[in-house]
């Protein structure tokens, strides 16, 4: 007659041999590792040094993108606080619209020449409110607008270094639209493909996003985008943008 089986017996043996085996874990991590940790051959070796010192690093190249790409919400956040919608009206013709942004707290904004046609009524919008807009300057070799609108107390812009782009750093084109009726924020996300004779990007937009900003893992804006016909985007530099506001 075949011996019957102690389950009971079988399963406090495989419960001794986990809480075994967790204890040599735990003493091993804490005890022998660190004491290891003191010989010249293993005081060098990362992870000896690591858990010497009770730290551990789980997925460090995942918290590496995770945090870089908190980073760049938080950079989009604060130049689209100063990012505004341009809308040029001439009476019969449709609308030309196009992006801009504030340059200081009384009303200074940087949009691009094509948003300024002769005759027209030029409107500035920002959170769904417009204001009427006098063309301040204009530096037409380098395609830029300053127009002047009537408010106080707006969030501006902090220039960036165009000569700081490195090749291969991502950067967010920031714009706004004013679409259906309704005042749009929009960003583009890419890289500098190019760094000389001028800065090219991986990405491509359409003419709403004449005069939209362009921006870098700081929240500076390094200049004012301007879009080509095939919908890429040049680079008009912050330097030439400050020259023009003297």
């Amino acid at each position: 007659m075949p011996k019957k089986k102690n389950y009971k017996k079988i399963a406090f043996l495989w419960l001794g041999v986990f809480v075994v085996g967790g204890l040599g874990g735990v003493l091993f991590m804490r005890v022998l590792v660190p004491w290891l940790a003191g010989f010249p051959p293993l005081s060098h070796v990362g992870w000896f040094c690591s858990v010497k010192e009770g730290t551990t690093i789980v997925n460090k190249t995942e918290r590496v993108y995770v945090s870089q790409d908190t980073a760049y919400q938080e950079a989009i956040g604060r130049v689209n606080n100063a990012v505004v919608a341009v809308r040029a009206e001439r009476a019969g013709r449709k609308p030309v619209e196009s992006s801009g942004f504030i340059l200081t707290s009384d009303g200074l904004v940087a949009t691009a020449n094509l948003a300024v046609i002769q005759g027209a009524k030029v409107l500035v919008i920002r959170e769904g409110k417009e204001y009427e807009a006098e063309v301040s300057r204009q530096d037409k070799e380098n395609n830029l607008t300053l127009l002047k609108i009537n408010e106080a107390n707006l969030p501006v812009i902090n220039f960036g270094e165009v000569s700081n782009l490195g090749l291969g750093e991502m950067v967010f084109l920031a714009g706004a639209a004013k679409i259906n009726d309704n005042f749009t924020r929009f960003v583009n996300l890419g890289f500098v493909k190019i760094l000389t004779p001028e800065p090219s990007f991986t990405f491509t937009e359409t003419p709403l996003a004449d005069g939209a900003a362009l921006g870098n893992i700081k929240g500076e804006v390094l200049g004012i985008c301007l879009i080509n016909k095939d919908g890429s985007v040049k680079l008009v530099g912050a330097d030439k943008i400050r020259k023009l506001m003297k």
